[in-house]
């Protein structure tokens, strides 16, 4: 057993799941969805990180600067994601936060909570969460 594997062996074991996978259900057709703000003087304060595959969008991480919070630049990269993924032909998303991070924006957006881990890490949760597109 290796605890530290070659990025070739690593590129080995995704490329069999990906094999068994295209032959069970199809190719996922996945596609990265990336969208970054910047400032006025060209820095980036905000971005989302995600991508697209059998019909569902993925958010892997939604930032806002500290200093640009509560300005409504977090709802409109997650409307701009959202629209994307409908243009690309996704029917729902889902996106997992912690209970310091962002549950009730996510559900003031009308994502709703599936499910939940407790004390992850101690004293806190993580939540996982879907909305329909």
């Amino acid at each position: 057993m290796n605890f530290n594997p070659t990025d070739d062996e690593i590129n080995f074991v995704n490329n069999a799941l990906k094999e068994f996978n295209d032959k069970a259900v199809g190719p996922d057709n996945h596609e990265l969805l990336n969208i970054v703000e910047y400032d006025n003087n060209g820095n980036v304060i905000a971005g989302i990180l995600g991508g697209t595959y059998w019909g569902w969008m993925h958010l892997d991480i939604l930032w806002v600067d500290e200093n640009y919070r509560r300005t409504g630049i977090g709802s409109k990269l997650l409307k701009a994601a959202e629209e994307e993924a409908v243009r690309r032909g996704c029917h729902s998303v889902h996106v997992d936060t912690m209970s310091w991070q962002a549950p009730e924006f996510y559900k003031k957006h009308g994502y709703r909570e599936i499910g939940k881990l407790e004390n992850i890490p101690t004293g806190n949760k993580k939540f996982h969460l879907i909305k329909e597109l």
